[in-house]
Parts: structure tokens; C-alpha cells; sequence
């Protein structure tokens, strides 16, 4: 049968307008600039479901219906064929029912030839994939064809795409506004923006909270906040007649075979923060490419997002949170959940072992962590491999979210115990205090509720080392001080060796000089007897340097060159060049600068080497110490600012306020006594909030001696000051303070 070129009742079949949309503007200016340009007009817009691609498509059809005079066909693709819909099509272009005809592909060649030459709209809704829509694209050039998918057809010639994003929580308060008042969101806007952000700016859920509430017209918001807050609920509130977020979630969730169904599940169970496709391999005991993809099929159909890409371009996804709550409910799907779990996190730990392999140690090994049989893919080993680095930055957040989920759901406790193990290691190398302590507080819980008291101990005197890194050092000694007596009482000498270490290192930086010869001196006899080379030298260098502070420069000279020997039969590159660096302080001390200088130059080539930056900026803040003695103040302040970049990049409070006074010290040496000053006073400040009673002391007899030309009085005060704070302990500034004024020490420093 001929179709008319034109018809009398032309059809009108879109769907009602929901009316104007919110956060939406560019993405309609977008589509309304693509259908009045010359040349194929065909725009599949894509998102996540219930981000308001349909209303979006509707609404913008209905705008442009007038330039579209020959009229608009719609067909809702969820569960439909193109067979069907090239049916319904070709009727309403005025088709009798008996002339369409029988086999696809002559109906699309009719549809084609029916709509070639006229300006229609056609809106395709919910498209699977490329093959449905293929059929149902009109003929001639000055159609309107819009597609709404999940996915990105991006197997369409010409076809312009736009991305439907989350709504901003301005925009999602507006819809929140349009669905229960403006006076509601007025008088309550932070309760609202809540409302948003615990919907994810899905519009769909929004709409589910607005009218919610509209149905409480006397609930605050704040009671929906808190009923939105209880993670098992919140699917539950957003359900309101047909706005449900389980629906919209379920048509996606149908398309899953049981192994895609699995890895959802699973991964929704762990809520990891972002991950790379590689833990879908143990999760499901897959080959890497089964693993790709099945993520890729998730990524399709929007149950995953890409969360962008790490340093090495390697894809990083995430969940939306109302997908992984939906995921997590699916518990038909997590058969065998133990296993999955307990292999991942034994596959993590081979990885993280590999990742950290050329990390320099920082701190004392406190147990030999032995590595699970499991056998790990050869293409993830290669994956570390290629940047060990960049992996494990990748890596941290996700690793440290597995620890706590692994915790949470009670699985495998001995596994999360050694995986934390692991990490101290790069998160100590690289100063991540927050990752570094959460992993060991769960290690802690988990020893404590398996009561194993050896592995108990163990993670007390990870935590001594933790806060002890990061400068707590009154948390320092609580925790190591718990560690040893526990071990004590066990009969573990290796941990308890350890916690004295600890100790004595702790009580050598607060001036607490009796109490760390004590610890110190006992763990180095215990180390010796069990073997532990890394407390010898531990040890023997807080020996050396309390024996330098009181001035004994032969036994500190003999102590830091015996650990150098142990640290190097250790195999403990890092430990020997610290090692040098504290003999470089050595040579300082009696004035040999040269000597100095040069020890402290071979450290920080070593530590450069090893990658460790902020022990090469010790190591050099030591040689811009010996240097300013020589004269050379522009080179020391030029290496010193490097030194407090480095150390304010990591975080290391300690570092920046030694290099921040030996700044102020270059200053003085150079007779710049007003920079001095300045500086100095931000050390001195840096030392007290460190609460470290003799760097202030040393601290303050600078500034004492920078003051002293301006005002004679306050450098007084100031030197009393540091005598107070000094009093009592053998350090050798002691006697120098006694024996000298500001103005003597001033002289002293011009001198030399």
C-alpha cells in the first residue's frame, strides 16, 4: 500500500510533558541546538536510571513539536522488539494492520520509505543496546530521533551523545522545593541539602523523599534525614507509590547472569570507595578477562560508574550509594561469600607485599608475615610491577576499606591481621598516618576478640610505632608501655624487645634521659641474645645520640658506627645511611665540618637512591647545619627550603620544625637578626606544640642571642626561659647555658 506523502490525523503519540525540569537548562539548549542544524539529527542520551532521561526526552520533544509538523512517534524499548514496534510504527503512519508486513526486515524498509522526506519526531525510551534501535531510525535527513539508554550506543554513526549527570545538591534542592514548597526548603535548607546528598542527586529519588514528605506534611525534615541515615532503610523510605528506587534498579539488575550477579553482589558487600576491575578475580576465581568483563557489563548497565583514572591511566570505578545498598540486599547472589572474601584478601596481601618490596623500612620489624598459598593471576603481578608505586597509591583506600569490611563481617581474622602487618610498611614509608591507623586499630579489635595475646601485643606496639611517626609521643608510650607488659607476661621477647625500643626512642626525644638509657640499654642486650638486628641497631642509635647530647662524642662515635655494621648485615640500606647521617652530627659537634658535611652527603645520596625524600631531607638538613658553620648561608637556606617543602608535603611535624630552626639558624649566622627572630619564633611554636622540652630550649637560646641587640631584657627572659626548661637533664646545653649569656652565645655563633 502507498503511504500519503501527507497524513490527515498525523500521529501524536509522546507521552504527557511532566512540565519544566530542574538542573536540566544546557542539556535541553543542547538537544534544541542539534535538531535545528543542517545534516542527521540523532541524540542518545545516557545515564544512570532515574536521572530523568525519559522526562528530559518528553519534555524537549513537546518543546520542538511545532517545528515537527509531520508528527511524533514514541516507543518504550524495555522488554519490545523491533518487529513489534516497526508494526505499531507503520499503523500510526496509516498502515492498515493487514498490509504490514510479515518479516522485519520489509518493515523497516517501509518505515524508512514512509519517513523519508517528512520532519518527525521519533523517541526511542530505555534502549538496550545499538541492534534494537538500528531498525526503528526513520529515513531522510530532517527527522528527530531521540534515544534514552543506560548504556552509551556508541555504535551509532552520527549520533550526538549526551551524558545526564547527578543533580548538584543546589539543583536537587530546587526539585525537592517543587515537590513539597518552597517554604519547607526555606526554613529548613541544610536538612534538605542532606535530603539531596543522601539521595545521590538521583532525581528519582528526590522525588521518592519529596513526597514522602509530602505525605508528613507535618514531619520535619530532619526526621527524614534520620530515617534516610539508617543504611537497611533508605530504600525502603524512598518507595512511594511508583517512584521506586528498587524498581528502577531491578530492570538492570534482570540482565545479570549469575556471575555478573555474584561480582554485584559482592562488591556491593564490601563498598569499596573505588577499585580496578583486577579483585573481581578473586572475588569470583576468575581469569582477568572474564573479570574485564563483567565489569564492563556492571559499567553498562550503570550498576558501576567509572570514577575516573589513576596516575597510570588505569580505569578506577565506584557505586553510586543507592546501587550498592540495592547490591547488597541481593543475598541470593552470596553463596560462598567467606571464601570470596578471605581470597581476596589473601590475593591482596601478595600484592601489597610486591608493591612494597623496594620501600625503605621506617620503622622495627615486629613480626615475619608469611604469605598465604594462593595463587595470584601472573597478569596482576605484572600489573604492580609496571609502577609499584603508583599501584599501591591507587590502591590505599580501597585495601584499607577491604581491612574494615573483612573485619565487619567476622571473616578470616588471621588473614586481616597479616594484611595490616603488610601495610605498616608503605604506609609508614610514605607517612599515611590516617590509613596506617585505621588498619592497626582494627588489628587491635581483632586480637582482642580472638584473644590471641601474642598477635595482641604485636598490634599495641604497631600503634606505639604509628604515634610515635606521627609525633604523639604521649600516645607513643602508652602504647608501647601496654605492648611490653603484655609481652612480658607472654614470654615474647621479639615483641617485647621491640616495645623497649620504643620506648627508650619516645623517652630519648622528651628529654626523659634516665628512662631511655634503661629501655634502650635492655633491648639491646635482648636483641643481641634472640637475634633482633634491627632493635641492635635501633638501640645503639638512640644510645649515640643521647651520648652526643651529653656531650660523650667517642661512645656516640663508637655507638652509631655499630650501627652501621648491624644495619648493613641486616641488609638495611635506609637504617645504615640514617646511621651516617647521625655521625655526620657527630663530627659537627666537635667541630670537624668537612667530615660532616661529607657523611651527611653520602646519606642523603643513599636515601636519594632508595627513594626515601623526606630521610634524604634529614640527611640534608645535617649537611646545611655543617655548611652554615663553614659560611656557606645561601646554599644552606636554598637546600633548608627543599628540605621544609619535602617535610610539610608529608606531614612530618618534627622535620619541619627542626629545618624551620635551622632556617632561623642560617639567618643568625648571616646577621639578618629580624628574619632570624621571625623564624625562629614559628620553630619555637612547631617544638611546643610537639611538646619536645629540650628543642625548645635549644630553640629559645637563639632566639635569645637574636633578640639580644634590640632588647638586652627580653633575650634575658628568653635564656631564663630555656635554663628552666633544660634544667635537670644531662644534655650538654645544660652546662652552655650555664656558662654563657645571649650575647656570649651570639658571638659564638658570628664566630663560626
Amino acid at each position: 500500500m502507498r503511504i500519503t506523502d501527507e497524513l490527515e490525523d498525523p500521529p501524536r503519540d509522546l507521552p504527557p510533558d511532566g512540565g519544566e525540569l530542574t538542573g536540566r537548562a544546557a542539556e535541553v539548549a543542547e538537544i534544541i541546538r542539534i535538531a535545528t542544524e543542517p545534516g542527521k539529527h540523532v541524540v542518545a542520551l545516557s545515564g544512570f536510571g532515574g536521572v530523568g532521561k525519559s522526562a528530559l526526552a518528553v519534555h524537549t520533544a513537546h518543546q520542538l513539536s511545532a517545528q515537527f509538523p509531520d508528527g511524533q512517534l514514541f516507543a518504550d524499548l524495555r522488554g519490545a522488539d523491533a518487529h513489534e514496534v516497526l508494526g505499531r510504527f507503520l499503523q500510526a503512519l496509516g498502515v492498515p494492520a493487514a498490509d504490514v508486513p510479515a518479516g522485519t526486515a520489509d518493515r523497516t524498509e517501509q518505515y524508512r520509505s514512509a519517513t523519508a522526506g517528512k520532519r518527525m519526531i521519533v523517541l526511542l525510551d530505555n534502549a538496550r543496546n545499538e541492534q534494537q534501535v538500528l531498525p526503528l531510525l526513520p529515513g531522510g535527513e530532517d527527522n528527530l530521533v531521540m534515544i534514552t539508554t543506560r548504556s552509551r550506543l556508541t555504535g551509532l554513526a552520527d549520533a550526538a551523545s549526551i551524558e545526564l549527570a547527578f543533580l548538584t545538591v543546589d539543583a536537587g534542592v530546587e526539585l525537592l522545593s517543587r515537590v513539597i514548597g518552597d517554604d519547607r526548603t526555606l526554613a529548613q535548607r541544610p536538612q534538605a541539602e542532606q535530603i539531596v546528598q543522601l539521595c545521590g542527586g538521583l532525581p528519582l529519588a528526590v522525588r521518592a523523599a519529596g513526597a514522602k514528605l509530602v505525605a508528613n506534611p507535618d514531619w520535619p525534615l530532619e526526621s527524614l534525614v534520620v530515617r534516610l541515615s539508617d543504611e537497611h532503610r533508605r530504600l525502603d523510605e524512598l518507595t512511594v507509590g511508583d517512584l521506586a528506587i528498587r524498581s528502577s534498579l531491578g530492570l538492570a539488575y534482570a540482565e545479570l547472569d549469575e556471575h555478573q550477579r555474584r561480582a554485584f553482589h559482592l562488591l556491593s558487600v564490601l563498598d569499596l570507595p573505588n577499585f580496578g576491575w583486577w579483585p573481581v578475580v578473586p572475588l569470583l576465581d576468575v581469569s582477568p578477562a572474564e573479570a574485564r568483563a563483567v565489569v564492563e557489563h556492571l559499567v553498562d548497565l550503570r550498576l558501576l560508574e567509572v570514577a575516573g583514572t589513576d596516575a597510570l591511566g588505569r580505569v578506577r570505578y565506584r557505586m553510586h550509594d543507592l546501587v550498592q545498598l540495592f547490591g547488597a540486599e541481593q543475598h541470593e547472589s552470596g553463596v560462598g561469600m567467606p571464601a570470596a572474601v578471605a581470597r581476596t584478601l589473601a590475593t591482596w596481601m601478595v600484592l601489597i607485599d610486591e608493591s612494597s618490596r623496594d620501600l625503605p623500612r621506617v620503622t622495627v620489624e615486629l613480626r615475619q608475615v608469611a604469605l598465604p598459598d594462593v595463587q595470584v593471576d601472573p597478569a596482576l603481578i605484572e600489573d604492580v610491577r609496571a609502577d609499584r608505586d603508583e599501584w599501591l597509591k591507587a590502591e590505599s583506600a580501597a585495601v584499607v576499606r577491604m581491612v574494615e569490611r573483612a573485619y565487619e563481617l567476622r571473616i578470616n581474622y588471621t588473614t586481616i591481621v597479616s594484611l595490616v602487618s603488610l601495610l605498616a610498611v608503605p604506609f609508614a614509608a610514605r607517612n599515611e598516618f590516617d590509613e596506617w591507623q585505621r588498619t592497626q586499630e582494627i588489628a587491635l579489635e581483632v586480637t582482642g576478640a580472638v584473644r590471641d595475646r601474642a598477635a595482641e601485643a604485636v598490634a599495641l606496639a604497631g600503634l606505639g610505632q604509628l604515634h610515635a611517626e606521627k609525633d604523639d609521643f604521649p600516645a607513643a608510650i602508652t602504647h608501647f608501655r601496654e605492648a611490653a607488659l603484655l609481652a612480658a607476661v607472654i614470654g615474647d621477647d621479639n615483641t617485647f624487645a621491640a616495645a623497649l625500643v620504643g620506648m627508650g626512642t619516645v623517652h630519648r626525644e622528651l628529654a626523659v634521659t634516665d628512662a631511655a638509657v634503661i629501655d634502650l640499654g635492655t633491648a639491646a642486650v635482648l636483641a643481641e641474645e634472640i637475634g633482633h638486628l634491627g632493635v641492635v641497631a635501633a638501640a645503639n642509635y638512640g644510645l649515640g645520640a643521647i651520648s652526643r647530647d651529653k656531650g660523650d662524642i667517642a661512645a656516640a662515635t663508637t655507638q652509631f658506627q655499630r650501627c652501621i655494621e648491624v644495619y648493613r648485615k641486616a641488609g638495611d640500606q635506609r637504617g645504615a645511611a640514617m646511621s651516617l647521617r647521625g655521625l655526620s652530627l657527630c663530627h659537627r659537634a666537635i667541630g670537624e665540618y668537612a667530615a660532616a658535611a661529607d657523611l651527611a652527603a653520602q646519606s642523603a645520596g643513599i636515601l636519594d637512591e632508595l627513594g626515601d625524600d623526606l630521610g634524604a631531607a634529614y640527611a640534608r638538613q645535617s649537611w646545611a647545619k655543617a655548611a652554615l658553620r663553614t659560611g656557606e648561608h645561601a646554599q644552606a637556606a636554598e637546600t633548608l627550603a627543599q628540605c621544609l617543602d619535602t617535610c610539610t608535603r608529608r606531614h612530618d611535624r618534627f622535620g619541619m620544625a627542626l629545618v624551620t630552626r635551622t632556617l632561623g639558624e642560617v639567618h643568625l649566622a648571616a646577621g639578618d637578626h629580624a628574619t632570624a627572630r621571625q623564624t625562629l619564633t614559628t620553630a619555637l611554636a612547631l617544638w611546643a606544640e610537639l611538646d619536645l622540652p629540650l628543642w625548645q630550649a635549644r630553640t629559645l637560646r637563639d632566639l635569645a642571642a637574636a633578640t639580644v641587640t634590640e632588647d638586652p631584657a627580653a633575650a634575658e627572659q628568653l635564656w631564663s626561659q630555656a635554663r628552666a626548661l633544660i634544667h635537670g637533664t644531662e644534655a650538654r646545653e645544660s652546662a652552655e647555658l650555664a656558662a654563657t649569656t645571649p650575647a656570649g652565645w651570639l658571638a659564638t655563633v658570628l664566630e663560626s
